[in-house]
């Protein structure tokens, strides 16, 4: 038979439950069996794991699952004591006993986790909600209401990477270099860095110091810079790059902060690599000088934790142009701020 076959069958099915959490790059793998099981290559550990039923229906509520294992495995330390930053994945299989084909019997998402001494109840969504789930009407207000750094059409698009700008030179003088491909930056170039390849195929590369429409200025002349040749003007990134001096709970201090007036990191956030490969995030709530102070805290913030700081931004028209990101301004300058039906007869 068949796992299929078996499972379709009333008095024939021997069904072993295989459990596949993802994080990123890092997966953990458990079977309901007292025995270690292959599949795809990977081990699935024995452990005393199960689910709910799985139930049909419309309501959203109703399709969740539950998953009961013990607290001290692995994968429960990704929500102690702080809870993941990342989207943890569950695909739920089958595979009868004596059979080798393996079915699909659930995919989803954790949403939340109950501890409860030696067990965690982890409440799971399907990932076929995701698709209906509707997302928040646009307001019409004066300041933007578009989520920073987001990309898609009519979205916020403020790239905050080094983004590159290919270009073809068509006037060198010196230090100064044109090429019509740079007037399409989305921002100044001014700080970022102009690359290009030499004659032994080595890459090198020169600093913007100034940068008006399709006109360049570099820090320093070199003979490889003629006309015709293709080079890539890099647009400086608008994160930060810092090693943290001092960490007092939820308050991060480093000098690289002070990059930006007080302030501007507020409402960004930051990301570090741990050591375990997984990224984290945390929302940035104020910026002083040297110092931030987060949402919330992680095991990994400590003294000479290097980790990207990313500016925030206050939703207006101003911020907005500190960011040379106007035309995607999602908010309306002109909108009539004065009540027309409250009584003043001149309106």
């Amino acid at each position: 038979m068949t796992s299929e076959a078996r499972e379709s069958s009333q008095d024939q099915g021997k069904p072993v439950m295989f459990f596949k959490f993802v994080r990123g790059t890092a997966s953990w793998c458990y079977v309901s069996t007292d025995r270690f099981e292959t599949y795809n290559d990977e081990t699935y550990t024995p452990a005393s794991i199960e689910r709910s039923a799985i139930r049909q229906g419309s309501e959203r509520g109703r399709q969740n699952i539950k998953v009961t294992l013990p607290s001290n495995l692995p994968v429960a330390g990704n929500w102690r004591p702080y809870s993941p930053s990342e989207t943890i994945a569950l695909t739920v299989m089958i595979r009868h006993v004596g059979e080798t084909d393996v079915l699909v019997d659930w995919v989803g998402r954790i949403v939340s986790p109950k501890f409860g001494g030696d067990v965690l109840e982890l409440t799971c969504e399907p990932s076929k909600t995701r698709g209906r789930r509707q997302g928040g009407d646009r307001r019409w207000q004066v300041g933007c209401d578009l989520v920073l750094y987001g990309k898609g059409v009519g979205l916020c698009n403020l790239d905050p990477e080094a983004t590159p700008v290919p270009g073809v030179l068509t006037v060198v003088d010196v230090l100064d270099l044109t090429a019509p491909e740079f007037a399409d930056a989305s921002r100044s170039l001014l700080g970022g860095r102009l690359e290009w390849i030499d004659e032994f195929e080595e890459t090198q590369f020169r600093t913007i110091t100034a940068h008006d429409g399709e006109l360049i200025t570099i820090d320093s002349e070199s003979t490889d810079l003629i006309e015709d040749l293709p080079v890539v003007a890099y647009l400086p990134p608008l994160y930060v790059e810092a090693t943290l001096t001092a960490v007092s709970g939820l308050t991060l201090a480093a000098a690289e902060f002070t990059a930006y007036a007080s302030g501007r990191l507020a409402g960004g956030y930051i990301k570090w690599t741990r050591t375990d490969g997984l990224v984290e995030y945390r929302t940035i709530r104020s910026h002083e000088g040297d110092q931030i102070t987060l949402d919330y805290g992680g095991i990994d913030l400590a003294l000479e934790l290097v980790l990207i700081a990313y500016p925030g931004c206050a939703h207006t028209w101003a911020d907005c142009g500190f960011y040379e990101n106007r035309d995607n301004y999602g908010g309306n300058l002109h909108m009539p701020i004065k009540n027309p039906y409250g009584g003043d007869p001149v309106w």
